[in-house]
């Protein structure tokens, strides 16, 4: 069933970028034309299937490469390491900004980036240069299986297949994008099946240290919270990565104090009177790799992240039964 329910949720997701223009549409004056939409509502139009690819973010080659385009990435930022194949490819600084001499060299016809790294005006910069820039920026898990599917189209019709109606994963002979797609979606609405109904519990998620940082729901790890059935205390603040005072950390007594920048964080809240003995909430570290990048891998860090949230949903129903 929930094989089904996932090809059902992909279907909707294809059918949703081609009518709706949230994703790709052949040109009718060339059939291998396309038409991009990227996260920021950006139209970019390229004329024929792009053959070299710049990826400036993490996330992004990891979801090109899922999305059976990873012959075509020719360079990627530094901290794409994953898959090991994007490790030896040229790289490609992407802060402060992309060096513009170094992209002409490598001659991409798209170049995909990450949004919150991009500066006002770059992409008109690069569009005046000839290079046009994807902008990348899904913000919630849903959101990953749409990327690949809109990655997927880049690979052109000639590449792309589709599932038969009702098929299964395994023996599909669907594309690379939409397979990939299909997995993840499985794997997601697995998790939240496994997750859903149960108490609620409050999560506080500290990025860093100094200035204290948080997420909230307009962040991919907001999405994140909420399929582990947690509540997220940092959820109304504005933007994505606000800052937020202790003292509003305090009066919030999250049961869970999550930290992606250091493990060491833990001292601190225990001597604010946070984490047990003392105080209510329990600690743990999540390595940010994963969990921060919006990539196909996500979903391990999500199942960690539901497991730590179980077991102060564990504490927190042990300490009404004292």
């Amino acid at each position: 069933m929930v094989g089904r329910a996932a090809w059902l949720v992909v279907a909707r997701l294809v059918a949703a970028i081609a009518l709706a223009g949230l994703g790709w549409a052949a040109s009718a004056a060339a059939a291998e034309s396309i038409l991009l939409i990227d996260d920021l509502g950006n139209r970019i139009r390229l004329a024929a299937p792009p053959r070299r690819i710049v990826s400036l973010a993490p996330h992004a080659t990891e979801l090109l490469f899922a999305a059976g385009l990873g012959e075509r990435v020719v360079a990627v930022d530094p901290d794409s390491d994953h898959p090991p194949a994007a490790r030896a490819l040229p790289k490609v600084g992407a802060l402060p900004e992309p060096p513009v001499e170094r992209l002409l060299a490598l001659r991409p016809d798209l170049v995909v980036a990450w949004a919150p790294a991009v500066r006002p005006g770059f992409v008109e910069r690069m569009s005046r240069l000839g290079l046009p820039v994807f902008v990348s920026d899904p913000r919630t898990l849903d959101a990953v299986a749409a990327s690949l599917v809109r990655f997927g189209q880049l690979r052109g019709h000639a590449a792309a297949g589709s599932a038969p109606a009702g098929s299964d994963v395994a023996g599909s002979d669907a594309e690379p994008a939409g397979q990939a797609a299909v997995r993840f979606t499985q794997a997601l609405v697995a998790l939240r099946a496994r997750w859903a109904g149960r108490e609620p519990v409050s999560v506080f998620v500290q990025i860093w240290s100094d200035p204290l940082i948080t997420i909230t729901d307009r962040d991919i790890i907001g999405d994140a919270i909420a399929a582990c059935g947690g509540v997220n205390v940092a959820a109304g603040l504005p933007g994505a990565a606000p800052r937020i005072d202790v003292e509003r950390v305090l009066a919030a007594a999250p049961k869970l104090v999550v930290a992606t920048d250091s493990p060491d964080s833990a001292a601190r809240w225990r001597r604010l009177g946070v984490l047990r003995p003392e105080g209510p909430a329990r600690f743990a570290h999540l390595d940010p790799v994963v969990l921060q990048r919006p990539g196909p891998r996500i979903l391990e860090a999500v199942e960690a992240l539901c497991r730590e949230i179980d077991a102060a949903r564990e504490r927190q129903a042990a300490g009404r039964l004292r």
